[in-house]
């Protein structure tokens, strides 16, 4: 559904642009131009090639107004980014956004940020697509297009709600209300069906379901066809099956699929046909539920979201766990969580944060600016004033004036002292926000692992009437296990998360302590271990943390995967570096697949870039080896 709130918003704005402003040429020049796009957009459709740009770059400057040059630059830059080439993209962005600014073009240039916005975060790019829909909504305030505005910040509440931020989703809906409040006369009022749309999901995945119900119902009188009310009745559908009022769950997801039959919107019926799997697997029909089942993953597939392919792995796999298909049901657990870390990263929600504070900070600051700007405006009317009135009204006129010129000032600098104790607030919000972003990965990496095993395994006990009494002994001896080695790698986390900083020697003995454990629990494999501390050096929680982590699945993928016999580790400290060898000579793998495909690989490779280090593997059927270098 909001792939398409997405593609009719941007609809609106590029009609609105049309109808509210005009370039100062010809009628000519407007059709040339416009058979100049479409010959462009027609050769461009796969690739886009330097050459390819910088002619239309040059054609469109032949009109005699740069107005059309920066369109053109923009209309480049908006193609790079549908194609990922991200640095063509921005190069050509700036120049379209400077030839804009040139003329004061706000509502172009707001236009064109909007574009991109949507596009990136469209694909979940969050971190480079909402700064992009930030820009918008301050461009269009410029330019006092208030339903621009309001389509800049209803995208904002939708980009912020796919990247599960919903409270910031809820805030910036409701600014879009206040505009549209505001400006009644100027609006479009289908949008209020879109901001009260994007209201409700918010409130919806927030678990506020009385005042998603509230938001999707206020909808409704404000759609203008089938396919809005088709989406709203599928929200209200949703709501309801959290509620678990099932019956009327499956009454709003019926009328939903009612008004859907006029067209075939793939993200739509993907999210109907995928509601209606899990409302009948929550009703154990489980038969019922099948049905629909392959509906739902075609459209999925088919609509390409990310948030659609999501929900339906996650509903068969609770669907095939329920009815004893346990291969099947790992499978799609598989596909969810694969899927879900490719986009869900803490490096991607850091990169968010990081500019949504930035963002914040800029606008509180431009705010202070404002406030000193009209202070020092005061100040000088008032000396203007008292100057005149002094020579009219004598000594007793002046001294009142001066008497409001230091209540006025005194009001202005509480005003000043009152925003700036916002922005300390602000900054200490973002860094606890960030040490509970750490705490939270860090705890999904050390036993999120061992839950899901634990889980499944009580699933197989209490599920499975074939087990013998040997069968049992052994699932329930590998429960032992394996919940020993979660409360050892809570433990371990826990270690550094409890201290400020950690000596280097400290670490060493973790480190051996869990070779030797290691090496006890394996008596076909030979452990050598080796790191001498030259100089005890004081190391922040999270590197000595990262440290211990790289170590452990340096040996752990090696005893799991590959076989060797014997195992060698080496740290070797120089002053402020450190230098860890591995190697082993079991099977190896193939490197080049596995930079796509392992997971175990890849959190090694965000470990190390979080350290600042470098990491080389090297691996063939003689063994594996691994060289990572780093400062401590």
């Amino acid at each position: 559904m909001k792939t398409v709130m997405r593609i009719l918003l941007a609809h609106l704005v590029l009609i609105q642009l049309a109808n509210a402003q005009t370039v100062s040429t010809t009628q000519t020049d407007s059709a040339e131009f416009d058979l100049l796009k479409k010959t462009f957009t027609g050769r461009v459709q796969k690739a886009i090639t330097l050459q390819e740009a910088q002619l239309f770059f040059w054609e469109a400057s032949k009109f005699g107004d740069s107005r059309y040059h920066a369109r053109a630059a923009a209309l480049i830059s908006e193609n790079y980014f549908e194609q990922l080439n991200k640095s063509m993209g921005e190069e050509w962005y700036h120049k379209a956004q400077t030839l804009f600014r040139s003329h004061d073009n706000y509502l172009e240039a707001g236009t064109t940020n909007l574009t991109i916005g949507n596009l990136l975060t469209r694909k979940y790019d969050f971190e480079t697509g909402l700064p992009y829909l930030l820009k918008s909504v301050d461009d269009f305030a410029q330019a006092k297009n208030y339903n621009k505005q309001t389509v800049a910040l209803n995208n904002l509440s939708l980009a912020y709600h796919d990247f599960g931020q919903y409270d910031k989703g809820i805030a910036y809906a409701q600014e879009a209300l206040q505009v549209l409040s505001m400006h009644p006369q100027a609006i479009n009022k289908n949008l209020y069906w879109y901001v009260f749309n994007n209201l409700g999901i918010n409130y919806d995945d927030s678990n506020r379901p009385i005042k998603a119900i509230e938001a999707h119902r206020k909808a409704l009188p404000f759609g203008i066809n089938a396919s809005d009310s088709s989406y709203s009745y599928n929200n209200l559908g949703n709501t309801f099956k959290k509620l678990k009022n099932y019956a009327e769950a499956e009454k709003y997801f019926t009328l939903s699929l009612q008004k859907s039959t006029d067209y075939e919107d793939q993200y739509h019926l993907a999210s109907i046909f995928s509601n209606m799997v899990d409302i009948e697997r929550l009703r154990k029909n489980y038969s019922k539920a099948n049905l629909y089942l392959d509906s739902a993953l075609y459209y999925a597939r088919k609509s390409s979201s990310p948030e659609k392919l999501l929900d339906i792995y996650y509903y068969t796999y609770h669907l095939k766990k329920e009815t004893g298909n346990y291969p099947e049901a790992a499978e799609y657990l598989h596909e969810h969580l694969q899927l879900k870390d490719s986009f869900f990263t803490a490096e991607k929600n850091k990169a968010v944060l990081q500019y949504q504070a930035k963002y914040e900070t800029e606008k509180k600051e431009r705010a202070l600016t404002q406030t000193q700007l009209n202070l020092t405006k005061t100040e000088l009317a008032s000396k203007q004033k008292t100057y005149w009135l002094l020579l009219l009204s004598g000594g007793l006129l002046m001294a009142v004036l001066l008497f409001i010129v230091q209540r006025s000032r005194a009001r202005l600098k509480e005003k000043q002292l009152s925003l700036e104790k916002q922005l300390v607030q602000e900054k200490a919000d973002f860094e606890l926000q960030q040490q509970r972003l750490e705490i939270s990965r860090n705890l999904h990496d050390s036993i999120g692992a061992q839950l899901t095993l634990i889980s499944a395994t009580v699933d197989s006990l209490s599920t499975n009437k074939a087990n013998t009494g040997l069968d049992v002994n052994k699932k329930l001896a590998s429960l032992s296990q394996l919940c020993d080695a979660s409360t050892a790698e809570l433990k371990n986390t826990l270690w550094v998360l409890n201290k400020q900083s950690i000596m280097l020697a400290d670490l060493r003995l973790k480190m051996l302590n869990f070779i030797n454990k290691a090496g006890e629990s394996q008596d076909a494999i030979d452990l050598h271990f080796k790191f001498d501390v030259t100089e005890n050096l004081p190391l922040a929680a999270g590197q000595a943390l990262n440290l211990f982590r790289l170590v452990q699945e340096l040996v752990n993928n090696s005893i799991k995967h590959s076989g060797a016999k014997n195992i060698h580790l080496t740290l070797l400290q120089r002053g402020g570096s450190l230098t860890i060898n591995f190697n082993d000579d079991g099977k190896g793998f193939d490197t080049a697949a596995a930079q796509h495909k392992s997971y175990g690989l890849m959190n090694m490779q965000n470990r190390v870039a979080e350290l600042g280090g470098r990491m080389e593997v090297n691996s063939d059927a003689t063994g594996t080896t691994y060289l990572i270098e780093t400062t401590l």
